[in-house]
């Protein structure tokens, strides 16, 4: 009835206004301003948009391997976290692995945003790099509908929800940066996007008084 980022938003700020950012497989803003005009920023296709999602890192994660793999950048946790966990006794059956089991399935390359976390974790700071990267690429579309809507005062409200926020302060640590440049405040969200749906139909659809 209504797209992901509006029951994302009406769950995590009450259905107030302010800004929420979707950052799963795929990545989309939804926000409303103080005249309860609403707008979207993202959700394009994973092919030329969803940037700063888990399908993004996982093809930057990949790329990242075979960089270490060549040389092109120092060899970090990731190189042997994937030859690990890929049973690979070489670095070019990399290629196989993925385009036979990953590239079809938009799911699965979002999953392997795992493996860039857990290098992260260990230390792999171009993994960690990762994360500062697509803190940069939410926060411009916090920066488009903050231009986009009208708001009552600043700081504004900006919440969050997916699967990419598991990865904890790799990534809300720069986003809460970004968030305080643009003067946004970024807030932990007050409900699910399941109790968001239940609140945004009770807004659109009122009971009438008996």
């Amino acid at each position: 009835v209504v797209n992901d980022g509006e029951v994302g938003w009406a769950g995590s700020l009450a259905c107030g206004e302010g800004i929420h950012i979707v950052s799963g497989t795929g990545s989309i803003a939804f926000g409303r301003g103080c005249d309860k005009e609403f707008a979207r920023c993202g959700g394009w296709v994973e092919f030329f948009g969803d940037e700063g999602s888990c399908y993004w890192i996982g093809r930057q994660g990949m790329s990242l391997f075979s960089k270490e793999a060549d040389g092109r950048l120092p060899r970090g946790p990731l190189y042997d976290l994937v030859h690990g966990e890929f049973g690979l006794t070489e670095d070019y059956q990399f290629i196989d692995r993925i385009v036979r089991d990953f590239a079809p399935y938009r799911e699965k390359v979002a999953g392997f945003q795992r493996y860039v976390l857990q290098a992260a974790r260990a230390g792999d700071t171009a993994a960690a790099a990762l994360y500062e990267t697509a803190a940069l690429e939410l926060a411009l579309m916090i920066r488009t509908l903050k231009t986009k809507l009208r708001f009552s005062a600043e700081p504004i409200s900006v919440s969050y929800s997916g699967g990419i926020f598991h990865a904890g302060e790799f990534i809300l640590a720069p986003l809460r940066k970004k968030a305080e440049e643009l003067n946004c405040i970024l807030c932990e969200p007050k409900y699910s996007a399941t109790e968001g749906a239940l609140m945004l139909a009770m807004e659109r659809f009122p009971l009438s008084p008996s």
